[in-house]
């Protein structure tokens, strides 16, 4: 971690005086007011270590998965017990019978759910909420992944605008001399003095767009410090579709796999809403003490009348996220697992294979041919708008180039998400 808290400068002047030595000393206290800023050079691996030791968006998975646990509970766990008491008096002479009189009774609420229904559908949403938060951290990791190597062609876009400026100034500065010594006109000059600007612009935006991002990246990392990307990776080879088949089928994380649990869960939950459309039933046990000195046990039940709510909320709910799991289900089984994860690696295959084409290809060819141009009109054969038109087509093929890289990893998170494990 570097700490910069701002250049302290103090110079020092043979001379004597209070009134400068009072300036000095203003001038440190305004200096050591600067706020004080810290950056983190890491790789991707460190990076995502430090988020998911210390995001704010891990407790937010955790906190989704605890609400799942509660939900299993509360669906399995019984009604708490009732119990009533109640004592009367009276003022009335009785004969002898005017003794306060006692009443207790206890019961338990029960449905029909309560036999072996809830319990399926807790043991169901206590699986589905742990894939779910696995789940969740493999798509944390995912968008991590992203973040930082969009952090990276942002930083590498930026040095690339930096070089390309004073590029562009140098240019500028032997065309001025051109045209005092009437070679050129003040058309060329200007040509290049705006594309110095045009760059300038450029860059001004990037940095925009990055500060923006070391925003976002110190929400989900939970660190204060701006990021430092080092180092390009290149894009491994992909697995065979036969083997990512393999893997999806197999993962438990797999949107497949998912899927089906959240079918059966979908299914049981469905249950449990056409027995709770029966009313619940509470057995009580009575004990009652009279007035007279008598005591009498008894036995009794009570039970709301199903005229009105029969438990219809709570089933179109369940069958409308049955059909919905289960559309998702059958088309997963009707081939579309296959279908997408074809797709998605030949996308992820033509876009590392277009992002090498740049890196190989395109991107030395135009350096080479800026070279050659510059060398031209250093030797007075070329033309200050070939040189122009080939700088300005080479700082574009190199922000390209990383933005095909970019996406190349973009659709490569995707196929790892569809499988269930990072491709």
């Amino acid at each position: 971690m570097i700490l910069n808290s701002g250049a302290h400068r103090v110079v020092i002047l043979l001379c004597t005086g209070l009134s400068l030595y009072g300036g000095m000393a203003t001038a440190e206290i305004n200096d050591s007011r600067k706020p004080a800023t810290c950056e983190q050079s890491l790789s991707l691996e460190g990076f995502r270590a430090s988020a998911l030791s210390q995001s704010p968006l891990v407790a937010e998975i955790d906190r989704d998965y605890a609400q799942e646990l509660a939900s299993a509970f509360d669906t399995e766990v019984l009604v708490n017990p009732e119990l009533q008491a109640e004592q009367t008096f009276t003022r009335m002479n009785m004969g002898g019978d005017n003794d306060p009189q006692a009443q207790v009774s206890i019961g338990q609420t029960i449905r029909l759910s309560n036999f072996g229904s809830r319990a399926r559908v807790a043991a169901l949403i206590r699986r589905s909420g742990d894939r779910q938060k696995r789940a969740q951290i493999l798509e944390l990791t995912q968008k991590l992944l992203v973040q930082f190597r969009t952090l990276y062609v942002l930083q590498e876009t930026e040095k690339i605008l930096a070089n390309a400026e004073q590029r562009a100034a140098k240019k500028v500065l032997l065309i001025s001399a051109g045209v005092k010594k009437g070679l050129l006109s003040q058309g060329d000059e200007k040509l290049f003095d705006g594309e110095r600007y045009r760059l300038q612009a450029q860059r001004k935006g990037v940095a925009a767009t990055i500060a923006t991002l070391q925003s976002e990246l110190a929400r989900s990392t939970g660190s204060p410090c701006s990021i430092l990307t080092t180092g390009q990776e290149l894009l491994i080879e992909l697995p065979s579709e036969e083997l990512l088949l393999q893997k999806a089928r197999s993962s438990d994380l797999s949107e497949s796999t998912r899927v089906d649990l959240l079918v059966n869960l979908a299914r049981e939950e469905m249950r449990l809403s056409e027995l709770d459309a029966y009313p619940q039933i509470t057995p009580r046990l009575v004990y009652q003490h009279t007035n007279d000195g008598g005591d009498f046990f008894g036995a009794g039940l009570s039970m709301p009348l199903p005229f009105w709510n029969r438990n219809q909320g709570q089933q179109i709910r369940s069958r409308a996220e049955q059909r919905f799991v289960e559309a998702k289900s059958t088309f997963l089984s009707n081939g579309g697992l296959e279908m997408q994860i074809k797709n998605l690696r030949r996308a992820a295959e033509i876009s590392k294979e277009q992002s090498e084409i740049f890196s190989l290809k395109v991107i030395p060819s135009f350096d080479a041919a800026l070279r050659s141009q510059e060398k031209l009109y250093a030797e007075g054969k070329g033309n200050v708008m070939q040189v122009w038109q080939t700088l300005r087509t080479f700082n574009e093929v190199q922000t390209q180039g990383l933005q095909l890289w970019l996406e190349a990893v973009s659709v490569r998170v995707q196929l790892s998400l569809l499988v269930g494990e990072e491709v």
